[in-house]
């Protein structure tokens, strides 16, 4: 696997530790968006503390090949700022499937930077990684993820019911799926 991949101005990067600042930013940066669509998460999740380590742990399983998180970036658009990631979780090798979920920096959602994230990762990455199934799970009033999605080919599965915590409330998603023919 790759720790970069590149096409035209889209970069997905893996990072490690030493990018704690940049990463801690991000997040914080976005704190109000993102939380409304994700888990729930520790108290100090957004201190240099944690970060810090989640990274380390993430670099870790990147290594190993469990679980797999880029960050984006767009010379044009940001420099060297995050302003986005795609994480691909659950690989499971025997299954050739994974999870993937992503998230884009809300200065800069409506400008394509979904797409061409998910297009990388449909033509490079899930190719290296020899993936044949992929979830994403989304909320329901989640339209704006809901439309990327069916957009980069991505078939809506069903309703999963209390799947996830998110504000202290168990919420239910929809389940999409995306098929690729890498694998023989």
């Amino acid at each position: 696997m790759k720790t970069i991949y590149q096409k035209d101005d889209i970069i997905l990067k893996i990072l490690n530790e030493t990018y704690t600042p940049d990463v801690l930013g991000f997040y914080s940066e976005n704190r109000d968006y993102f939380d409304i669509y994700e888990t729930d998460k520790p108290s100090n999740f957004y201190t240099y503390s944690f970060i810090h380590t989640l990274l380390n742990i993430e670099y870790n399983s990147f290594v190993k090949g469990k679980n797999i998180r880029y960050f984006l970036y767009s010379q044009k658009l940001a420099g060297d700022k995050i302003i986005g990631s795609i994480s691909f979780t659950s690989i499971n090798r025997t299954l050739s499937s994974c999870e993937i979920g992503y998230k884009i920096d809300h200065n800069y959602q409506h400008l394509g930077l979904g797409t061409a994230m998910l297009k990388l990762a449909k033509e490079d990455i899930l190719k290296d990684l020899n993936i044949h199934r992929v979830q994403i799970h989304i909320l329901p009033d989640n339209t704006a993820s809901i439309k990327l999605a069916e957009k980069s080919g991505f078939r809506f599965e069903g309703q999963e019911y209390s799947l996830a915590k998110i504000n202290h409330e168990w919420h239910d998603h929809l389940r999409y799926s995306l098929i690729t023919d890498y694998v023989d």
